[in-house]
């Protein structure tokens, strides 16, 4: 009999560990359903070249237009003009967020040298907004948190010219990490994969391939001010020199925000361990 009671005694434990485990489970798949993150994705396909709207909220301004199913910013040959693409706030980015894009830089042989850049954006600028192309956000008084991950092309041999992180807080710039480096040689076309993050703990890092000078910078420390109704873009521009920049398959993802579900999770699997 002792030895009954014994197993039986086991047996209970055993489902008792077991429904709450299956609580847990049940608790973080639902943690999972409902503080998913916040995403955009637009690989410009399907429209005539020169269209200026893909109908997602987006914003092209200056001289971007769709070309051959990408979104083109600037165009070589075409000395002069500013270009921006700007997307509307994607919830929780201010919890953190990665963000790619694929490019190809062109300059034909015969044209001015390339020139002069562009960058990928973050911050409190508006739809219509040109930005300062390689300069990021730094030109538009109204801008005063705004994080930019910029590519300099100009011009070849240049101490501006190469990779690099900034920041914009209350109206002042900062170049956070830089490197130096030609980008894209005369009459030369380089194309490649840009991938930028961000959050409130690791701070900034930036990669891109394809290019003659690549940008590689992980958490790089970060103190402008993030929030949930910033906006991400992209700006380029030429001048008397120039090249065509076209952009692809870009995407944004934010980082799930905890919710009071997810604490419940975490106190179903405690009360399981205090069980055990």
């Amino acid at each position: 009999m002792l030895f009954r009671s014994q197993n039986s005694s086991t047996t209970s434990t055993m489902k008792s560990n077991q429904y709450y485990a299956t609580v847990a489970a049940i608790t973080l798949g639902a943690v999972c359903s409902s503080a998913s993150a916040g995403t955009y994705f637009q690989n410009f396909d399907g429209f005539t070249n020169g269209d200026t709207d893909v109908g997602d909220g987006s914003q092209m301004n200056g001289t971007a237009n769709i070309q051959d199913g990408q979104l083109e910013l600037t165009r070589d040959g075409v000395a002069g003009g500013f270009a921006s693409f700007n997307i509307p706030a994607v919830a929780g980015s201010s919890l953190g967020w990665t963000a790619t894009f694929d490019y190809t830089m062109i300059d034909s042989v015969g044209n001015n040298p390339p020139a002069d850049g562009m960058s990928f954006n973050y911050g409190n600028f508006i739809l219509g907004e040109l930005g300062s192309a390689e300069e990021g956000m730094a030109g538009p008084v109204g801008v005063t948190s705004n994080l930019s991950f910029e590519i300099d092309t100009w011009m070849n041999g240049d101490p501006e010219q190469g990779v690099n992180i900034a920041e914009k807080i209350g109206g002042t710039t900062t170049d956070l990490i830089f490197t130096n480096g030609q980008i894209l040689g005369d009459g030369t076309t380089v194309s490649g994969v840009a991938t930028m993050s961000w959050d409130p703990v690791n701070g900034a890092s930036f990669s891109t391939n394809g290019l003659e000078t690549n940008a590689a910078f992980e958490n790089v420390a970060t103190t402008f001010g993030a929030d949930d109704a910033h906006l991400f873009g992209l700006s380029a521009r030429v001048g008397g020199a120039n090249q065509t920049v076209l952009i692809d398959n870009l995407s944004i993802t934010t980082v799930p925000e905890p919710s009071g579900t997810a604490l419940f999770g975490l106190a179903s699997l405690l009360l399981l361990r205090r069980r055990r």
